[in-house]
């Protein structure tokens, strides 16, 4: 999940349930592939990402439409007995949008859902700061370079449509736990939320205009290091007509990109001044 996401979905949804085969699976999944894609993090460890996402719609007749999202936030591991379960508690700040401190919660399911404050959604996040099975699947077998399988997206999500993507493993080094992983997918449709309308400009002034999503493509690579992200990016493009009195019908494209990095340190997200600095100097 994006840093960004974490502050948007604070009042969570839906818990989903697990069935007794996605157990068995489960199971396979971390005999074959534990050292690499499945967490393990302890009391009082940090985890820090830098985030950043845009969405951008363009086409001839409007001026170009575009929303940035940069976002800080660290993660403080909390005790914990289940190994399915990651607790946790979160501070962000949405540059220019807003701050959170110390928020309670946990991933549950093997990162498939997250809850803050006892209320629980499943993840449909693009990325996450660890391996998430709902987007990169279960794979079955000692990973290799050149392995590949395919995963269902069974609903919209963050950065696109329910669709089907290809997991590509790029490389892998067991003995530093670190796996590079490609995906590609297409699917018909908007991305979460409902979207047949939005907001342009034209010569100045803003318009209602109507909006058809055609079929989006996307692709990306992530490196995890002991099932932790170290690095996760991503680009979807979709076709999106758009239309209204004052612009007519225009055949438009829309830009989904997002990236997450992990930090080193603790971020901060209370702002620290130098009194003794003079910074107009």
């Amino acid at each position: 999940m994006t840093v960004a996401r974490h502050c948007a979905k604070l009042m969570a949804l839906l818990l989903l349930s697990a069935g007794s085969a996605i157990a068995a699976s489960s199971k396979a999944f971390k005999a074959d592939n534990a050292s690499v894609l499945v967490p393990h993090v302890q009391q009082g460890q940090t985890l820090s990402d830098i985030t950043y996402r845009v969405i951008a719609l363009h086409g001839a007749g409007f001026d170009d439409r575009v929303v940035q999202m940069p976002a800080t936030g660290t993660f403080t591991f909390q005790p914990n007995n289940d190994p399915s379960t990651i607790k946790w508690t979160f501070s962000v700040r949405m540059d220019g949008k807003t701050v959170i401190e110390n928020v309670p919660g946990e991933y549950r399911e093997d990162g498939r859902v997250q809850c803050v404050n006892g209320q629980c959604n499943e993840m449909t996040d693009a990325s996450s700061p660890f391996y998430n099975p709902t987007f990169w699947g279960k794979p079955v077998g000692p990973l290799a370079p050149g392995k590949t399988w395919n995963v269902e997206l069974k609903q919209p999500w963050e950065l696109g449509p329910a669709g089907m993507q290809t997991i590509t493993v790029l490389s892998v080094d067991h003995a530093s736990g670190i796996v590079v992983l490609k995906r590609e997918g297409e699917g018909v449709g908007p991305y979460e939320g409902k979207h047949d309308s939005t907001t342009v400009k034209k010569d100045g002034k803003v318009i209602r205009v109507d909006t058809k999503y055609g079929k989006a493509h996307w692709v990306g690579q992530a490196v995890f290091q002991h099932g932790i992200t170290v690095s996760d990016e991503l680009l979807t493009i979709t076709p999106v007509e758009v239309s209204s009195p004052e612009i007519g019908t225009v055949h438009g494209e829309e830009r989904q990109y997002m990236s997450l990095l992990q930090h080193p340190n603790p971020i901060p997200v209370s702002m620290t001044v130098d009194s003794s600095v003079d910074v107009l100097r």
